[in-house]
């Protein structure tokens, strides 16, 4: 009897504890059923005011690290904001854009940027989606404003590419490539197949000085080189294949140079737009770069330069990262070439300007680019010129002239003042000396 009731009083436990087993069973498999609606499409953090509104319902105030759900639309009012994708990859939103979740997220409104990890990223807008792969990119609602608010308003979209190669896939075309540092504006206007265009740089957009300020800036440095180098060669040194072998000897290595060249010469739109500066820079840079052949690379930077792309994009384009480093190897170059004093008209003598360009740092704006000046061809006054000695470079004495006769000396700062500064300096004092008689 005893034994019978101790098995029985033991055996009411174990039917509890298989029962609450079961049940625990039972609770997990339902929690891990809504796993995936708890974590939903992505998660949003920022820094401003943000509000998510359920689909059909009303937006409230979003919180940090608060889920997202198909349908829910995102809107940042001021700040920025980062939604980090389930699946892999950030999309930043920043004041004034909107955004709808879904598979395929769906900009609204304003402008979002599309980083990739290791999965694709399609984000829609209107008629078109912007596939990223890898890299980074913009994608933009640009609607103009109208002074009639009554009167429909054709919104353009705007897919800059920062890093690596997207596509822009519109309905019922091929989709179009965009290879960075390049754009698509696709507006009603547009035709088809889309080309994509040197980048539209706007030192008021963040993002655009994030990735490209570097770039901008030794673009500036570089067109005062070319600027003042250009000046400076003659028209009967810098159209020979040879003449950038002495400059830049590396090139005698490159077998396909000398052809590449010479046909590049003899096309009729190089004849009238390619100058030497243009030659130096795009050697160099095809000499660095690792996009295809020496050839292409060459022929490749002088065409998208050719299309307005400002050099450090050119860089860019061709796989070049150390920007310093091709600005160096130009200085250098210039610093071989053996030139002798210019025919140009002594009042006509143009030279590239000292940079004023800062490199900017991440988040700031990038000052406006300076251009090539020309010396005036009547001084208004009687100035006293001292030239600023450089480095191994004799001061020149203050010299006092008539009027009218003197030249000033035009000065370059910086790296490359000390190359252009010794070539200038005797070449304008042997012009004062024959223009007042001692010549």
């Amino acid at each position: 009897m005893a034994p019978s009731s101790v098995v029985g009083r033991r055996a009411v436990p174990v039917r509890r504890r298989t029962s609450i087993a079961v049940l625990g069973v039972i609770v997990a498999v339902g929690l891990a059923g809504c796993a995936h609606t708890t974590n939903g499409l992505a998660r949003l953090s920022f820094a401003g005011q943000v509000f998510v509104a359920k689909a059909g319902g009303i937006a409230h105030r979003a919180h940090n690290d608060q889920v997202l759900e198909a349908g829910d639309q995102v809107r940042v009012a001021t700040g920025q904001a980062d939604i980090r994708l389930a699946g892999s990859g950030v999309l930043q939103l920043r004041a004034g854009s909107k955004l709808t979740m879904a598979a395929t997220p769906s900009l609204n409104a304003g402008d979002v940027l599309i980083q990739p990890s290791d999965q694709t990223i399609r984000v829609s807008a209107q008629q078109a989606t912007l596939v990223v792969a890898s890299g980074a990119a913009q994608f933009a609602v640009d609607t103009p404003t109208t002074p009639a608010a009554s009167t429909p308003v054709a919104s353009t979209l705007v897919a800059k590419v920062y890093q690596g190669t997207s596509k822009l896939d519109v309905a019922g075309h091929v989709p179009a490539t965009i290879a960075a540092p390049r754009e698509i504006d696709l507006s009603p206007d547009s035709h088809f197949p889309l080309a994509a265009v040197p980048l539209h740089y706007s030192a008021k957009d963040a993002w655009d000085v994030l990735y490209l300020g570097a770039a901008v800036s030794i673009s500036s440095d570089l067109a005062a080189a070319a600027a003042g180098f250009n000046a400076q060669v003659p028209a009967t040194m810098g159209d020979t294949a040879s003449f950038y072998q002495q400059l830049v000897p590396t090139l005698g290595g490159q077998s396909d140079f000398v052809a590449t060249f010479d046909a590049i010469e003899q096309s009729e739109p190089a004849a009238n737009v390619v100058k030497p500066g243009d030659y130096l820079i795009a050697s160099v840079i095809a000499l660095r770069g690792n996009q295809g052949s020496f050839a292409r690379r060459l022929i490749g930077a002088l065409t998208f330069s050719a299309q307005g792309a400002p050099w450090g994009f050119v860089a860019y384009d061709q796989g070049v990262t150390d920007l310093d480093g091709v600005f160096n190897d130009v200085l250098a170059g210039i610093g071989r070439a053996s030139l002798p004093f210019s025919t140009t008209s002594p009042n006509q003598i143009a030279i590239g300007p000292p940079s004023t360009v800062a490199k900017p740092a991440t988040g700031s704006s990038s000052p406006a680019v300076t251009t090539p000046t020309t010396l005036p061809t009547t001084p208004t006054t009687n100035p006293t010129v001292t030239t600023t000695p450089n480095q191994g470079h004799s001061p020149t004495t203050p010299t006092t002239v008539p009027p009218l006769i003197q030249l000033p000396v035009p000065l370059v700062t910086g790296p490359l003042g000390s190359i252009l500064n010794p070539l200038l300096d005797p070449l304008i004092q042997a012009l004062n000396n024959i223009l007042a008689g001692k010549g």
